[in-house]
């Protein structure tokens, strides 16, 4: 009681007193609070810029290493595919454009859901997704800028984070490819496999075991910590798909500098990472893409695929972008990068940006896993040939030539030792 009497009194003597707060130093402590919390200053986060890695070694680069099967594509045999495509997207725009409220709760029209499609089926065919139906809607939410997906093939984005992106389509196909990344990865059922767990652990305690609410923090911890992780992994896998349909990534980072407004909570308590992090996480990454190459695959294989039929799906909430009519092999659609995958292209891009052990160590990863890439053999001699390790360089080069005794590059490194 003595505490509520001496707060109360706390309380009317700071009432009566404020006609001689001084005002001007109030504004002097609230501005220093912005300088932390304005919104403007995050939304322009240094972080958001991305500074390509430049070196100025003069490196060997025969350009031997391999991403993907494709061939160039050229501008004008694309632009007259686009242009033959557009036709047939117009015939699929006007029932759509009819649709004054394509979702009663929503209120989303028709033309909103038109430019969605355009993006996403845009990164199906560019990326061999079209094996499945894709949905794609658009859910009512003027407080929360969010998007999710659940299982396999629904992408939902609320109004407010759409109405805020609608005019940067870079942006909203890395809010797309984020949750297709997602669905492609596999995140929602190990997520469901840790929550499984943690019900069990609930229904143990409610019998009575004491030994139960440990286990179960322990996978609340683990809920929190591979969530987190997993929003990192599908923003990098966002960006591949984003890139490879073509889209800016530099345009495409608006999506990251506006969530980084938004108000943050202590990572330990929640399921998402902290805006700075995911920041350095895709600029970091982004180091290691082969963006070029990617755009080029995926010119490739929209220039092979046809304009994929959109409807009004049976709920009336959503859209449904129909999978190609003849699924056959399933070895020719999207795959996640193998480890052999991402541990070449890690080694490679870690040595054009002049990170030489780096690359040496990721060659090595690969090494233990598949001792038969000639060409990784050849850029690790590259790598330590740099860092002046002329035995081991060589040691990689002999690797090369035994396995493909007639490459010339392989000769010519193997001699120059």
């Amino acid at each position: 009681m003595r505490k509520v009497l001496i707060f109360l009194v706390i309380c009317l003597v700071t009432t009566s007193t404020v006609s001689a707060r001084d005002y001007a130093k109030l504004q002097v402590k609230e501005m220093k609070h912005a300088q932390k919390y304005g919104t403007t200053n995050k939304y322009f986060s240094p972080n958001r810029q991305y500074n390509a890695p430049v070196t100025n070694l003069k490196l060997k680069d025969p350009g031997i290493m391999k991403f993907g099967e494709y061939k160039i594509i050229s501008d004008a045999d694309f632009n007259a595919k686009l242009e033959e495509d557009e036709k047939i997207y117009n015939e699929y725009y006007k029932p759509l454009k009819k649709i004054t409220y394509l979702n009663y709760n929503a209120k989303a029209k028709g033309d909103d859901y038109y430019k969605l499609y355009r993006i996403a089926e845009r990164m199906i065919r560019a990326n061999k997704l079209d094996y499945i139906n894709w949905r794609i809607a658009i859910y009512r939410d003027t407080e929360e800028p969010n998007a999710y997906s659940t299982n396999m093939n629904l992408v939902s984005i609320s109004t407010s984070l759409y109405d805020t992106l609608k005019n940067n389509d870079d942006a909203l196909a890395l809010v797309i490819g984020h949750e297709m990344g997602h669905a492609l990865l596999g995140h929602q059922q190990r997520l469901a496999q840790i929550l499984a767990k943690m019900e069990k652990q609930k229904a143990l305690m409610k019998a009575g075991n004491s030994y139960a609410i440990l286990t179960y923090k322990g996978f609340e911890r683990k809920y929190l910590i591979d969530s987190k992780n997993m929003e990192y992994a599908a923003d990098v896998e966002g960006a591949k798909l984003a890139a490879k349909a073509g889209y800016s990534l530099d345009s495409a980072s608006e999506t990251l500098a506006f969530l980084n407004t938004l108000p943050h909570y202590r990572e330990l308590y929640t399921d998402h990472p902290d805006q700075e992090k995911r920041f350095k996480n895709f600029n970091e990454n982004r180091k290691y893409f082969i963006e070029d190459g990617w755009k080029q695959m995926g010119r490739y294989n929209f220039y092979n695929s046809e304009v994929l039929p959109v409807q009004l799906s049976s709920d009336r909430a959503s859209v449904v972008i129909s999978a190609k009519a003849d699924i056959n092999n399933s070895g020719q659609y999207y795959r996640p990068e193998t480890m052999t995958e991402l541990y070449t292209r890690l080694g490679y891009t870690s040595y054009k940006n002049g990170e030489f052990e780096k690359s040496l160590k990721y060659f090595n990863d690969l090494f233990a896993q598949d001792k038969n890439n000639a060409s990784a053999y050849l850029y690790a001699s590259y790598a330590a040939e740099q860092l002046g390790k002329k035995d081991l360089a060589k040691d990689y080069a002999k690797k090369a030539k035994e396995i493909e005794p007639e490459n010339k590059y392989f000769n010519e490194q193997f001699d120059s030792l």
